[in-house]
């Protein structure tokens, strides 16, 4: 659909795809597995689990973990292929497309993964990802939940993965993709910097009603995005202001997107523990 308003979108249908949430739940309701059984026993545990100070947030979280096994991906993709070479094949391409997509993703600052915004193709195994509202690190900067993580690689998504997890295809590959970015940074920048100046791109700023002082304002966020794509792009680490090797700043990613203490700090929506 097409709406004549300021903001406007385009909508496309994505054939024979479903999002991560509904295989997920679907899978669960079929095994009578309560599709909300993590967020029950994160209640069984504590009666607030968002007002816990963060060192009991993690006992919490793991503690969760421990109760589950996390495999319902892995099986799904295993049940819904007709051959052990299809489901070999599937596999893979899940992989490669979850590698190729952490990294862009990362570069983009494209937040709010959750398992309603990443979907899979039914006949390949792909991963196809919607809704990039939440693009230039948007999500980290929230009063509320801000997101810790640089994409998404919980416990089951790397459960689905190969036998040596996410030590193997998917790091290779992750090292592959941030390795042609960097070799092409410079036009990765330029189509970019077309990109966050254009006037329909929502900056989440403090609305103003000064028309002048608000234009002021989106140049500004435009240069402070660019300047932190920039960074990713040549490897500088947030903390050091070091320049990481690929291989270092790969491996700095996935820690970050797995580390019980940033993920325990994501709001329920985002379905952590999945």
């Amino acid at each position: 659909w097409y709406q004549r308003r300021v903001r406007a979108g385009l909508s496309g249908w994505r054939p024979h795809s479903d999002t991560l949430h509904q295989l997920i739940k679907d899978h669960r309701v079929k095994t009578s597995v309560d599709p909300t059984l993590e967020n029950k026993l994160c209640s069984k545990y504590c009666l607030s689990y968002e007002k816990l100070p963060l060192m009991m947030k993690i006992e919490v979280f793991e503690e969760v973990l421990n109760c589950t096994t996390g495999e319902d991906l892995a099986i799904i993709l295993y049940q819904k292929s007709p051959s052990a070479e299809i489901w070999f094949e599937r596999r893979r391409n899940y992989i490669l497309s979850h590698a190729v997509m952490c990294m862009v993703g990362y570069i983009l600052g494209l937040g709010d993964r959750h398992p309603s915004n990443i979907m899979m193709d039914r006949k390949t195994g792909n991963l196809i990802h919607c809704d990039f509202g939440e693009c230039f690190d948007v999500s980290r900067d929230r009063e509320k939940f801000p997101e810790t993580i640089p994409f998404r690689l919980t416990r089951m998504m790397r459960k689905a993965m190969e036998v040596t997890g996410i030590h193997g295809t998917y790091t290779l590959t992750c090292n592959d993709v941030m390795e042609v970015m960097r070799n092409n940074a410079t036009s990765v920048l330029a189509v970019l910097e077309t990109f966050v100046y254009d006037p329909l791109i929502n900056w989440r700023l403090v609305e103003c009603p000064d028309f002048n002082e608000k234009n002021s304002q989106i140049n500004a966020r435009a240069v402070e995005v660019l300047s932190k794509v920039k960074k990713k792009l040549y490897g500088v680490d947030d903390v050091t202001e070091k320049n990481l090797e690929v291989v270092e700043q790969v491996q700095s990613l996935i820690r970050q997107a797995t580390l019980s203490e940033n993920l325990c700090q994501l709001y329920p929506g985002w379905c952590p523990f999945w």
